[in-house]
């Protein structure tokens, strides 16, 4: 079969029609065990008939996309119904471009720059992104977002757990060296003067460093709003402290909220234990 041609069956399709529920993961793994086990270069058509090429089942991003046709929906409607009109979106740590492509699709208004560091990851979000014909309007980056301008260092990306690339090797002691950006250069390059509404950044717990490479953006009065993930133990990897990015939004004018499915709970202080995705936002 074709690379570029969807691989879903008729069962699989409305597996992705039916609602989430618990215990719908579980099922699916039973149903298709074989198929999750042992697939490789998978074409998925999801939700809003966005198509993905997926480099495996084996972890949670491709798993979601697999099951519901979408990866964290109510992410995904939270940013749908928060990005400004005609809106510039940062997606930092893209992957495979699983939170870009729905959004862009929907959003037909909206211009993204996705990066993503691991160079063999980068290419699927590629792919993706040309399939389903965005490339007009989503930029891709090769590159690490980190505090520092030039030069290179190296990154973790495992393979079976491809969701999960990282400055530290958590999930992998096998590294390659990828080449690093700021945040401010990304804008000076690609955006200049173009005010950005939206970022999402998720890369495995080095938010302190990308947020300290954009300065200029984010200490400004129209700093833009920001999802990013907590998760302790990452922060304690990349040996800056539990909760220091949020605790340098916060001294820059941030306000911090605990997203909860589509409700947005204040904090006072910055999350250190377990995990979850934050909103900041000085609006």
């Amino acid at each position: 079969m074709p690379l570029n041609q969807p691989q879903s069956g008729m069962l699989e399709s409305i597996l992705r029609g039916i609602p989430d529920f618990k215990g719908k993961r579980r099922m699916a793994k039973y149903l298709f065990q074989n198929r999750i086990r042992k697939g490789k270069d998978l074409m998925i058509i999801g939700k809003g008939d966005c198509l993905y090429k997926l480099p495996n089942l084996s972890d949670s991003l491709a798993l979601d996309i697999f099951v519901n046709g979408i990866y964290e929906e109510e992410t995904h409607e939270f940013l749908l119904n928060r990005i400004e009109t005609n809106g510039l979106f940062l997606d930092l740590g893209a992957n495979i471009g699983s939170i870009t492509i729905p959004l862009c699709k929907k959003r037909e208004d909206i211009s993204c720059v996705a990066v993503e560091a691991a160079p063999w990851i980068f290419n699927y979000l590629n792919f993706n992104i040309e399939i389903n014909g965005l490339k007009d309007r989503v930029q891709t980056v090769n590159k690490a977002i980190t505090d520092k301008e030039g030069g290179q260092l190296p990154f973790y990306s495992p393979v079976e757990k491809f969701g999960k690339g990282s400055l530290s090797p958590l999930f992998t002691e096998e590294a390659i060296m990828v080449d690093r950006v700021t945040i401010d250069t990304l804008l000076r390059k690609f955006h200049p003067g173009k005010s950005v509404s939206m970022i999402k950044i998720d890369i495995e717990g080095f938010e302190y460093f990308a947020f300290q490479g954009g300065k200029m953006l984010l200490q400004s009065q129209h700093a833009p709003d920001i999802i990013l993930e907590f998760v302790f133990w990452a922060e304690e990897q990349a040996d800056v402290g539990k909760g220091a990015a949020q605790r340098l939004l916060q001294e820059w004018g941030y306000n911090l909220f605990l997203m909860d499915g589509n409700k947005l709970i204040p904090l006072e202080a910055p999350l250190i234990e377990g995990g979850g995705l934050i909103f900041a936002s000085k609006k």
